[in-house]
């Protein structure tokens, strides 16, 4: 008679025995599974061995998939549930139920003809004996985990537009800014320059000559200022008070310097 609780297992009343038929049938979480002891007899080989197979190879065995590790609450659930069709050790602090995927590659592990021989007979009159039954609840599970994929998928996805977005935003921010502040700068230092005669358009005798280390007269330029329309500024100097500081233009046709190269 088959019993059935709402922690997720079921078991069946049956007679221990080698015999795939005769197994005790154990649903956890919806799945089929089986003992460590019910591989170990059909296998051919001792509990520990199964638990050591288990032990060094980890990386081959997923929980939840191939493979339930109950403690706790779990295990003291199933202890109540089972007692009359499978004995679990009143000291027993875990408890290992294989599923399909977990005994097959088991058997894989243990690789004797007894192991092979009892998994294929274990694949077909224990594990899908009953499929029929089993895929409703397998086939909401699967729904389940698809919709929470999705869910995932979803935020994280929003996750990363935000992200993008963020990053972008800020980006174009700090760019403008500092644009800003280097235009901001470079008028300041093109206002000094000009104010005090050494930029590209303007420059004093005094900037000139300490830049080349030439010495010019200021009257040829004065005197192709006034024959061109053009006239001298006056910007500040710290001996005179100010000075003339002469167009690039003067300079080019006088006296042969290019303002831009220099300043």
């Amino acid at each position: 008679m088959q019993q059935s609780s709402s922690t997720g297992f079921n078991v069946a009343k049956t007679n221990h025995a080698v015999d795939p038929h005769a197994l005790p049938v154990i649903e956890w979480d919806g799945v089929r599974v089986v003992t460590t002891e019910s591989l170990a007899s059909g296998y051919g080989t001792d509990e520990v061995n199964i638990r050591m197979n288990l032990s060094n190879n980890k990386n081959r065995f997923i929980a939840g998939v191939h493979y339930f590790s109950l403690t706790g609450s779990d295990l003291r659930e199933f202890k109540n549930r089972v007692n009359e069709s499978y004995s679990v050790g009143k000291r027993a602090r875990s408890l290992t139920l294989w599923t399909e995927k977990g005994a097959a590659r088991m058997s894989k592990i243990v690789d004797t003809d007894e192991a092979w021989n009892f998994f294929e007979k274990l694949e077909y009159s224990y594990f899908r004996s009953q499929a029929a039954s089993v895929l409703p609840l397998s086939y909401e599970h699967a729904l389940e985990d698809l919709l929470a994929k999705v869910k995932e998928n979803r935020l994280l996805s929003e996750q990363r537009d935000r992200a993008i977005e963020t990053k972008a935003w800020i980006g174009e921010k700090r760019e403008a800014t500092a644009m800003a502040t280097a235009s901001v700068e470079k008028r300041r230092a093109n206002a000094l320059a000009e104010k005090l005669g050494e930029c590209s358009k303007f420059a004093t005798i005094k900037a000139v000559e300490r830049e080349t280390g030439t010495k010019y007269s200021p009257y040829p330029m004065r005197k192709w200022c006034k024959q061109h329309g053009l006239s001298a500024k006056d910007v500040p100097d710290e001996t005179y008070g100010t000075v003339k500081a002469w167009p690039a233009e003067a300079w080019r046709e006088v006296n042969s310097i290019i303002l831009k190269r220099i300043f």
